[in-house]
């Protein structure tokens, strides 16, 4: 009789730590599953590929191994596509064990659902159960809507309302308890191997691929790739407890370290919404209050927003969600574009904001209002330059919060920051870094500077820093004419 062996399919959900599908693959196969990761051709070549946000992927997967490996496990990165890989794989590995199910976390971009769909269809000719799980929303796009089902939120503030009275429910209060019980997982290491993996098989037929990528990878990767995997991020959701109490008054200045800095654990899956959730004591809250904590769960809701967005209009990837301002003849001038993305402009809080993006993979929220509203607003360059560049860039970079948030600045979004709505770059200097600190951290040609100079347009900076590419008041002239 062939032993019984389970597969999991990872993607965006790399922990094992509260990781619902995983737990489901570890019951009925009575802990003998093995960990499978395939490189996708496909997201290896898109233009907006990251090095950088590359390289600390690898780094969670490596992470992942390691940790799986020393629980009875093991995770096999395969460099070849699923729809190759994971039908040759199955078929090879039947030979010796009874493998019948595969489980995997569900994805709502628009190319994972297409891939998704098909795997689904392959395995299904070879015999295969799948079954996918709940994974990094909390709440799913099917499960929110007006009315009827496929009617959807287009504005955030009624989305905010429905999802924080789904979110009191007892369905959702148990979906985050039972995702948060990998907590006691992570607060303790088990004395005894949580899997059983054994394999019959003496040839995987794929080799593991995770040491290549990482040798080729890292000629290329410019900034210093941060610690990766949950029980990094399980430390970083910790540490912020101290912190959430004055997160609504100091998550906006960006001298101050008042943000949580988990969404680069999000975006890999090290850690989800559930948990923080449970780390940061938020279960009991709504939408009314105005407390630090309520202000941070908000943020949480945002990302779910602008995912549902992309799932109910995935064209947002590449167009306007208002299709009035599709067609906005922006006049995208190459060498401001260059000089935005450099953070040689001459706006001393846009060039901070860059430079720290180009040297941290990283950029604080308000900031990247601000460096976002003044590409589409003062250099009137489409946005689709800077959020493919944002994309190239960050760390934490994700389709759905960053495509929503350039849309948002662009005011071509939903819910959008209407358009005669213009960040004026000095006043918000001036508001959100008084004392210029983090400019002259990451500028460092101004560090003689005075605040008051820093901030205003016609100062005298000395002959080190460019004078401003553009004039702000004459700009918000252009951009309402644009907009017309």
């Amino acid at each position: 009789m062939k032993p019984c062996l389970g597969i999991h399919w990872f993607r965006r959900d790399l922990r094992i730590a509260g990781n619902t599908a995983l737990k489901a693959n570890w019951k009925k196969n009575s802990g003998n599953v093995l960990g499978i990761f395939c490189f996708d051709s496909h997201f290896l070549s898109r233009p907006d590929f990251s090095n950088n946000r590359f390289a600390l992927f690898l780094k969670t997967l490596e992470a992942l191994q390691l940790e799986l490996r020393e629980m009875g496990s093991d995770l096999l990165v395969i460099d070849a596509l699923p729809q190759v890989a994971l039908p040759q794989l199955i078929t090879h590995l039947r030979k010796d064990h009874d493998l019948s199910f595969l489980t995997y976390n569900r994805d709502y971009e628009p190319f994972a659902r297409k891939r998704d769909d098909e795997i689904e269809n392959i395995l299904r000719d070879i015999q295969l159960e799948t079954q996918s799980f709940r994974d990094h929303l909390l709440i799913e796009p099917e499960e929110l809507f007006k009315q009827m089902p496929g009617e959807f939120y287009q504005v955030y503030s009624p989305f905010a309302k429905k999802w924080f009275d789904l979110y009191s429910s007892d369905s959702i209060q148990k979906r985050i308890s039972e995702q948060n019980a990998g907590l006691k997982y992570l607060d303790k290491k088990p004395s005894q191997p949580l899997f059983k993996l054994s394999l019959k098989t003496k040839n995987p037929l794929f080799k593991d691929s995770l040491q290549d990528f990482i040798k080729k990878n890292d000629p290329s990767v410019t900034i210093p790739i941060p610690s990766a995997g949950s029980h990094v991020a399980y430390q970083h959701a910790n540490a912020f407890v101290k912190k959430i109490n004055e997160y609504k008054e100091s998550r906006d200045y960006p001298s101050v370290a008042g943000t949580s800095r988990l969404s680069i654990f999000l975006k890999n899956g090290s850690i989800t919404s559930s948990q923080i959730i449970s780390i940061l004591n938020l279960q009991k809250l709504s939408y009314k209050k105005e407390d630090g904590s309520t202000r941070y769960l908000k943020e949480i809701v945002w990302r779910e927003f602008y995912y549902h967005i992309l799932y109910h209009r995935p064209d947002v990837e590449k167009k306007s969600f208002l299709k009035k301002y599709e067609n906005i003849k922006w006049e995208n001038n190459k060498e401001w574009f260059r000089r935005w993305c450099e953070g040689t402009t001459g706006f001393p809080i846009v060039d901070a904001g860059m430079r720290e993006l180009n040297t941290t993979g990283w950029m604080h929220n308000r900031v990247r209002m601000i460096v976002a509203s003044f590409l589409c607003k003062d250099l009137l360059i489409d946005w689709r330059w800077g959020e493919n560049y944002f994309m190239k860039m960050l760390l934490d970079g994700d389709l759905a919060p960053n495509n929503g948030g350039w849309q948002w600045a662009a005011s071509t979004g939903c819910d959008p920051q209407p358009y005669f709505r213009i960040f004026n770059p000095w006043l918000q200097s001036e508001k959100f870094d008084p004392q210029a600190e983090y400019i002259k951290h990451y500028v460092p040609e101004l560090k003689n500077c005075t605040a008051k100079n820093i901030h205003a347009e016609e100062a005298d900076r000395g002959t080190q820093y460019p004078r401003p590419i553009v004039q702000h008041q004459m700009q918000k002239v252009k951009a309402l004419s644009l907009y017309k």
